[in-house]
């Protein structure tokens, strides 16, 4: 068993707790007074930082009026991979390379117009930066530089 593995289980035990504290919460002090009752549970398999969770057990009640805080209905992955997806974008990667990426981490294929309605969130900020006020003045002075050796057919070694 890998450490990896042994997180998820981790994660997923401690979110299945949880989600079965809310249930009884709901249950005793919301629905009080009422026949709603605990009716089993489904089934989701979420994406999360620490990899995919599979078989994660969801509790339910008879009327279908609860739903966890945890996430949201339908909710394939938590917010971390937005958030990673923005501060891919914003350091210059291309959606295409970023839909790659995100396949080489999670196993799942985002299309680059999946990618592209992410990082819309973001493009006004950017635009915002791109043409803030620059000061007259910087007491810092940033060099980088890069050094390619070469070889051609005069010389030997040239930098």
């Amino acid at each position: 068993m890998t450490l990896e593995s042994v997180i998820r289980q981790f994660v997923k035990e401690k979110l299945e707790l949880i989600m079965r504290g809310e249930i009884k919460h709901f249950l005793e002090l919301e629905q009080a007074g009422t026949s709603n009752m605990r009716n089993g549970y489904y089934q989701r398999n979420p994406d999360t930082q620490y990899g995919r969770i599979e078989g994660l057990l969801v509790p339910r009640d008879r009327n279908g009026e609860f739903q966890t805080q945890l996430f949201a209905p339908y909710q394939r992955h938590t917010g971390w991979l937005e958030e990673a997806i923005i501060r891919i974008y914003q350091s210059g990667m291309s959606t295409r390379e970023i839909g790659k990426f995100i396949e080489r981490i999670l196993g799942n294929a985002y299309s680059p117009a999946t990618i592209s309605r992410i990082t819309d969130v973001v493009k006004e900020d950017i635009e915002k930066w791109h043409h803030r006020p620059l000061s007259k003045r910087y007491s810092v002075l940033y060099l980088d530089g890069l050094y390619v050796k070469l070889r051609r057919d005069t010389v030997e070694k040239e930098v």
